[in-house]
């Protein structure tokens, strides 16, 4: 336990990470993976901008960076990826973000490194997101 607690969990960075034919990579099959950008189990309403794709991109890493212990590592035109590190264990969760080719949609995903459960934690995150965009009018409510 003291080996857990001073090395934590974060895990490597999976190599799934990245934008991919328009979109993000599926969720996996377990149920610690949240997505916006197609149907299934593990899926969550889109976030439909209410902004200019350019204006909701350029504050994307100030809104996820408000939110505790999340930290941008990669951003580009159209594909960010931040990670989420958990106050106790310090699992790292990995939160992608890529802007669809319609540019009026932000594909969201969430997902955990290591494990198969998250207790709700990345479908909890992906709302929390999806409250602070629309609290400052870059989303439409859903």
């Amino acid at each position: 336990m003291t080996l857990l607690l001073a090395f934590g969990c974060g895990g490597a960075r999976p190599e799934t990470l990245g934008p991919r034919e328009g979109g993000l990579a599926p969720c996996p099959g377990t149920p610690n993976c949240v997505d916006t950008s197609r149907p299934g189990p593990r899926s969550a309403p889109p976030f439909l901008l209410a902004r200019p794709l350019p204006e909701v991109w350029s504050a994307l890493p100030e809104v996820l960076e408000s939110m505790p212990r999340t930290q941008v590592v990669r951003q580009d035109e159209r594909y960010l990826h931040a990670e989420a590190t958990s106050l106790l264990f310090r699992f790292v969760d990995d939160v992608e973000i890529y802007a669809a080719e319609a540019g009026d949609e932000l594909y969201v995903r969430s997902a955990s490194r290591v494990g198969r459960g998250d207790l709700g934690v990345n479908g909890r995150r992906v709302e929390r997101l999806r409250a602070l965009l629309t609290e400052r009018g870059y989303l439409r409510a859903p």
